[in-house]
């Protein structure tokens, strides 16, 4: 993939750069930064909520993607949620903390969480990125409508914790890279995963022009240049 050293040097620049544009926020003292991102460690729900739950929050997830559809999501309040879904204030609060809890709810990130990490040894690393640009691309006018906010970033954030821990957790089951350090594993896989995330949003964004195999194999080769893997144990 590389001509010499130096291209590969530009290579991990552009990476981190790309990275760093998140404001990454899942480190921890976990020096292989194996925890999940605060905001999203409570989401598993309950799935035996009663119907009449799982009725009101459908109604207010379709009131909030109506409401996307109208206007700016910086510009959606909770009263115009509740207004749209015509319901109480205090029913809101008995479900979601706020706006952005509630679209992250029903993006699903639980499905997402059994489905990005994969142990079948196709993937590299046991990362499936098919499905990363699949299932992100079915989110489209939502990633959309939400571009430029925090909750757009608090979303790739997640995306590249979970491609970040499964990057370590591969190397604590496997001798280390020669030269590799604990620290420069992790930013590395850092930079890596900010790139393959953001090469993702760039895509949607712009209405998937590229075939999603293109793109997938573009992302497997990135990342097999980085971290040469071999799924055998």
């Amino acid at each position: 993939m590389f001509n010499n050293k130096i291209e590969q040097v530009y290579f991990y620049v552009k990476l981190s750069r790309l990275a760093c544009l998140y404001n990454i926020q899942y480190r921890s003292n976990d020096s292989y930064g194996t925890k999940q991102p605060k905001m999203f460690s409570n989401m598993t729900g309950d799935l035996r909520e009663d119907r009449r739950i799982q009725k009101t929050k459908k109604l207010l997830a379709d009131s909030l993607g109506q409401l996307m559809r109208e206007k700016e999501y910086d510009a959606i309040t909770i009263q115009d949620i509740i207004d749209k879904a015509n319901v109480g204030r205090s029913t809101f609060y008995a479900h979601y903390e706020s706006k952005e809890n509630l679209l992250l709810h029903n993006i699903n990130f639980q499905r997402e969480l059994i489905h990005f990490t994969s142990n079948d040894a196709q993937h590299p690393m046991e990362i499936n990125l098919p499905y990363l640009f699949n299932h992100l691309s079915e989110y489209g006018a939502i990633l959309k409508a939400i571009h430029g906010t925090a909750i757009a970033y608090q979303i790739a954030d997640h995306f590249i914790a979970i491609m970040v821990n499964r990057i370590v957790g591969y190397y604590k089951r496997r001798p280390m890279p020669p030269g590799m350090e604990k620290q420069l594993l992790q930013y590395r896989a850092e930079a890596v995963a900010g790139g393959i995330v953001r090469m993702v949003f760039c895509w949607v964004m712009d209405d998937t022009p590229i075939p999603a195999s293109k793109m997938i194999a573009q992302a497997q080769e990135l990342l097999a240049e980085a971290f040469p893997f071999d799924n055998r144990e």
